[in-house]
């Protein structure tokens, strides 16, 4: 199960989200290119593509640079909107991280679990591709290729 054991305790994952259902309301403080900023699911412009991270998986390490080549091919179509939140890490670690990896995705950093337990109950790395309306309809989890 990839970096579902990094943090988990659980032996059964829970989907609380999949595809067709509205992505659950919430809204993060983030980092874009280095400026504050707000990400709220209730401002849905157009495709819009959330990821969950650690610093500490591996997969993580290995996807999200395939993550921020999509972002960069995508951050200027119209409508199109990428976050990537922490799940149970803070500004502290996540700050250093995205500039080893050289990251330029909007990142919010979360020392809890509250945004990611809206949507699973582990592993990670996990994407959920939304629609301007709120519907999920990609969900991609631990190894995966992103494409177009």
């Amino acid at each position: 199960m990839g970096c579902s054991s990094i943090h988990d305790d659980e032996e059964d994952v829970i989907e609380h989200i999949v595809v067709g259902d509205h992505v659950p309301s919430f809204s993060v403080s983030v980092v874009d290119n280095g400026s504050p900023a707000t990400f709220s699911t209730s401002h849905l412009t157009g495709e819009t593509v959330i990821v969950f991270f650690s610093t500490l998986c591996g997969d993580c390490k290995r996807e999200l640079p395939e993550l921020n080549d999509y972002y960069l091919r995508h951050k200027d179509d119209p409508g199109f909107q990428m976050v990537a939140i922490s799940r149970g890490e803070g500004e502290d670690l996540v700050a250093p991280f995205w500039k080893e990896y050289d990251l330029q995705i909007p990142y919010s950093a979360q020392s809890d679990r509250q945004i990611y337990n809206l949507f699973a109950s582990s592993i990670i790395p996990r994407v959920y591709f939304v629609s301007a309306q709120g519907l999920v309809t990609r969900i991609l989890i631990e190894n995966f290729e992103v494409g177009e």
